[in-house]
């Protein structure tokens, strides 16, 4: 890696002895609109924005010969304040505002450096495809005008938030092959479960499936609500589907999958709920009141505290060794881009 330091930057040293980075965002799908969508719980009203520029030099660093602008890094480093409140930068500790600098630069570096490997690799992003994103976006806002507000709430524009959308789909489309490479066999899979046995070790555990009817502060309206639970009841018992009384009937957010609740301990469940549950027999259908209200409990299942046998993990297992080794592999790739690259830190914090 060619890196020219001016002789004052020993601050970030720290970046470039990094051995290894890992960046898991990229390891799953990229919708930028999304991303700006949860940061905006976090932004400041646009009115109450600081204009960008003056904070850091027009250019703070280059990769490749492509620059890196200061206003990029000040949108990193505005949002992050915002989401603290929007303390004023001179009111900082000077080792946090280092810490931002520091974040900001890598993330910047990182992603110009996955772009240019995307791009390399023929995974660009069309016009068709930042448009599809564009409309998406916008369908998020009743108004031009307030789309532009939640923009600058994110300190930047639409012309902006373009250029941003071209990188994040080509990085996704390369990431999206990448991910497709990585395999985790049979024998790798059984060997890490044989080496890690606790890591599969549970407690007694229940499965059920439930209807739930919220219960009613108002003793006439909780009344009905319990005759209706009880009425579910006896259809259940009778042999009703209960999977489609669960669609139809109950508040839970169980109902679309037919109120299965899956595996659970009794550790985390509300009391009252768990001590009527575990003392259940498998198949057996009954009424539960607790505080929050009626359910009709079917169980479907018990397992006694041991060790989950590898046939009902393995599929998990591989999903978790397969983002582990994505993980890793990425990890690998980006320290070698970084060795490759030509890349120049072109301003010291305080400057």
């Amino acid at each position: 890696m060619s890196v020219r330091i001016k002789p004052a930057q020993t601050f970030f040293r720290r970046f470039l002895k990094r051995k290894r980075v890992v960046i898991v965002k990229y390891l799953i799908r990229i919708i930028p609109a999304v991303l700006l969508g949860l940061c905006f719980s976090q932004a400041i009203d646009a009115a109450q924005a600081p204009a960008l520029g003056g904070m850091f030099p027009e250019t703070v660093a280059s990769v490749n010969g492509q620059p890196i602008s200061g206003r990029d890094l000040e949108t990193l480093v505005r949002r992050q304040l915002a989401s603290i409140g929007n303390p004023e930068w001179s009111d900082l500790r000077e080792q946090y505002r280092n810490e931002l600098i520091y974040a900001g630069v890598t993330s910047l570096i990182n992603s110009r450096l996955m772009y240019e490997k995307a791009i390399s690799s023929g995974d660009k992003a069309t016009d068709a495809e930042i448009d599809a994103e564009m409309q998406a976006f916008a369908k998020n806002f009743s108004t031009d005008a307030e789309m532009n507000t939640a923009l600058a709430r994110q300190f930047i524009d639409r012309d902006s938030l373009k250029q941003q959308l071209a990188q994040d789909i080509a990085i996704s489309k390369y990431l999206n092959s990448f991910a497709e490479t990585i395999t985790i066999s049979t024998e790798e899979s059984s060997k890490y479960y044989a080496e890690n046995p606790e890591a599969f070790a549970h407690p007694d555990l229940i499965r059920a499936s439930i209807i739930m009817l919220s219960s009613e502060e108002n003793a006439e309206l909780d009344a009905q609500a319990k005759e209706r639970a009880e009425n579910l009841l006896a259809r259940a018992q009778k042999g009703e589907d209960f999977a489609k009384l669960a669609k139809e009937n109950s508040v839970d957010a169980t109902a679309s999958g037919g109120g299965d609740i899956g595996y659970a301990a009794k550790e985390g469940l509300d009391t009252d709920f768990a001590n009527a549950v575990f003392s259940m027999s498998v198949g057996e259908i009954r009424l539960v009141k607790t505080k929050t209200g009626y359910f009709i409990v079917k169980l479907t299942d018990k397992k006694k505290e041991g060790v989950a046998p590898l046939d009902d993990v393995r599929e998990e297992l591989t999903v978790a060794m397969k983002q582990a080794k994505a993980q890793s592999e990425l990890g690998t790739l980006l320290t070698q881009l970084q060795e490759q690259a030509k890349i120049e830190i072109l301003f010291s914090p305080g400057e």
